[in-house]
């Protein structure tokens, strides 16, 4: 993503790994900074704070909404 793309309170998801740190990990986004290379803060689902550079996120569906992938028909 894009850091002008998030904003405080949006729900965004890891797509990269790291020791301790899994691939797709839910949390939302706390603080987006003005430089880009102060990137953003962000509350993970399992408690920790980070610090992260946007391209390391993607968007997230929020909780009790739909999927960000649509649904495929079948015939």
């Amino acid at each position: 993503m894009r850091q002008t793309e998030l904003a405080p309170g949006m729900p965004v998801r890891t797509n990269f790994s790291d020791p301790g740190l899994p691939e797709g990990t839910a949390g939302e986004v706390v603080t987006v900074y003005d430089d880009l290379s102060d990137g953003v803060d962000v509350h993970l689902s399992n408690g920790t704070l980070i610090n992260i550079l946007a391209h390391g996120l993607d968007p997230a569906a929020r909780p009790g909404r739909e999927r960000d992938t649509p649904a495929r028909l079948t015939a």
